[in-house]
């Protein structure tokens, strides 16, 4: 694995990890709007960045000869 893959996955880890802390949030009173917005941005975050690990890792098999 590269190592911008590797930042790519630490990336995902980081994003579902504060999804988490958001979704948390709600029993400490933060207001279901900004946790739905936030959840769902985290979310985008960690399925993009793990699709383009993803594709490099896919390239890098392909492009081997």
């Amino acid at each position: 694995m590269s190592a911008f893959q590797n930042i790519l996955i630490i990336v995902s880890i980081i994003a579902l990890i504060v999804m988490l802390v958001l979704i948390l949030g709600l029993s400490w009173g933060m207001s279901f709007q900004a946790v739905a917005v936030g959840g769902v941005t985290c979310f985008a975050i960690a399925v993009a960045s793990t699709v383009i690990a993803l594709c490099i890792g896919v390239v890098g098999i392909f492009s081997r000869d």
